[in-house]
């Protein structure tokens, strides 16, 4: 069960015009039966004294929605009405207006927005049924004037997190898909008006997501701060401006698309933050990931001219981070502020990595698994400031030399070690969806999954000077999982002694 805001955001000024959307037929005739299945009043209910609906009954349902008020003559200045929707998924099919009623009922009192121990009155509000949505997902909308019966305001502070712990605990109790806990870790979705602004100019998506994978791309690439604002300026189409500490630090910085112009900003340009594209792309994280650059964690120059040496090197480095990943789902450990956090974040960036060194219909099937597999990516939240293990900076170091040597070989060998890399990533990515299983994130371990799915089907998509035997992709690891990350025994964790996979935790 999820709790969400609709499009046009939680708060408006409009009760009526709120009642008359949600009784009507829907944007596109998706509304079947709207009716109420709960109120604050249940005389409005059926068989309540005011449920016959007649002429001019939704409006008289809007003022007394609104009569504590305009009673006690209360001005929000940001709106009064308070909207969100309740939703399960298509697959746990329909709770019945009872269930609902039930529910919507605890939630109010949960969340505050029903009579208190010391004497307040509470918020009235209504709970409106009308059908599924268009993709099947039974959902209730409930609409809630802020404004108590004694003219105090309900306080929706930190309302979502609250949210999110209460829709866990319906999950649990009856037994609904489970979804995954808040954790701020998410990318930054582009707002309405960001969408409906790159359909007016015929632009393929929205900038926010546009820069998001260009910032991404040039930070698996850099090495420095230096280096990755470097890689931005020469991104067509997008400008960059940083800001250096007195010492040479980078404090923050922003990013804006040449075509996307503002008629409120100084500069006639829309700008974005890397704190607003994601979490995990703010400065002092991009800062604290180079932190763990140093000259035992890359290829030499002279090595990384030997393309082979450095997909030989980038296959070991994939293949024991797979291993120390099995080895914590088989001890059943698994915690995001562990080395396997630190892991599962910089496989995003091989991903990258092999996207780019690759051309042809093979190089956009990996780059739609990295988008993929962004999701399951997720940056874990610390209190200090977050050293990347050493195993992570390994995954790290080879992504960069992938990149920077590039794929591209008609050697047979190569060929075929460029297969035994993606092979060895696809197993990875699934480790990382059944390590996401085992820790109850079905959203990360469905985009992880995802991700090794599209790795393996487009295996064969290399053309034939590039990979000596196509067949190879995955031939010596089980296909077959792919279809179910189950948790499968698996070795102890390694100590990873050699010197070339340290892990070690890096500052």
């Amino acid at each position: 069960m999820i709790a969400k805001a609709p499009a046009k955001g939680k708060y408006g000024k409009d009760t009526y015009g709120l009642l008359r959307y949600l009784f009507g037929p829907g944007k596109s005739n998706e509304h079947t039966d709207p009716h109420l299945v709960a109120t604050w009043d249940p005389e409005w209910l059926e068989g309540g004294a005011f449920a016959e609906r007649h002429r001019g009954w939704l409006a008289r349902l809007a003022r007394e929605i609104d009569a504590p008020m305009t009673g006690h003559e209360v001005d929000l200045e940001g709106g009064h009405v308070y909207h969100l929707v309740l939703s399960i998924p298509s697959q746990d099919g329909r709770l019945g207006d009872t269930r609902w009623r039930e529910l919507v009922e605890e939630a109010i009192d949960r969340m505050g927005f029903g009579p208190t121990d010391d004497g307040r009155a509470g918020c009235r509000w209504a709970a409106v049924h009308h059908g599924p949505s268009k993709e099947g997902n039974d959902h209730v909308h409930v609409a809630i004037n802020l404004v108590r019966g004694d003219g105090t305001v309900a306080g929706t502070y930190r309302d979502w997190p609250r949210w999110r712990q209460w829709c866990l605990e319906v999950e649990q109790r009856l037994d609904l898909t489970r979804t995954s806990p808040s954790d701020k870790t998410a990318a930054v979705r582009p707002t309405r008006a960001e969408v409906e602004k790159a359909a007016r100019t015929r632009r393929p998506g929205a900038s926010r997501d546009a820069l998001r994978k260009a910032v991404r791309a040039a930070a698996a690439e850099a090495a420095s701060a230096r280096e990755f604002i470097a890689l931005l300026e020469q991104v067509p189409l997008v400008s960059v401006q940083a800001r250096w500490s007195s010492t040479g630090e980078l404090t923050g910085y922003r990013v804006g698309m040449f075509a996307d112009r503002s008629t409120t900003s100084a500069d006639g340009r829309v700008w974005f933050g890397g704190g607003s594209l994601a979490y995990d792309l703010s400065a002092p994280m991009l800062v604290a990931r180079w932190a763990g650059v140093n000259d035992s964690t890359t290829v030499s120059l002279a090595t990384r001219r030997d393309r082979d040496v450095v997909l030989l090197r980038a296959t070991q480095v994939v293949d024991a981070a797979q291993q120390y990943l099995a080895a914590s789902v088989a001890a059943g450990d698994v915690s995001i502020a562990s080395d396997d956090g630190d892991i599962i974040h910089a496989t995003e960036d091989v991903l990258i990595a092999v996207a780019r060194s690759l051309s042809g219909p093979s190089s956009n099937a990996i780059a739609e698994a990295a988008d993929a597999y962004e999701k399951a990516a997720v940056a874990p939240r610390r209190l200090g400031p977050p050293y990347w293990s050493g195993m992570a900076a390994d995954l790290r170091a080879v992504a960069r030399d992938v990149i920077r040597i590039g794929l591209q070989s008609k050697r047979v060998t190569t060929g075929a070690l460029v297969t035994a890399l993606l092979s060895a990533l696809m197993s990875l990515v699934l480790e990382v969806a059944t390590w996401w299983q085992l820790s109850h994130r079905p959203a990360q371990a469905a985009a992880a999954h995802s991700a090794a799915v599209m790795i393996e089907d487009h295996g064969a998509t290399l053309p034939t000077w590039q990979v000596s035997n196509r067949s190879s992709l995955g031939a010596s690891r089980p296909t077959a999982a792919l279809k179910r990350p189950d948790l499968l025994p698996r070795a102890p964790k390694p100590t990873l002694r050699d010197p070339g996979l340290s892990p070690r935790r890096t500052r």
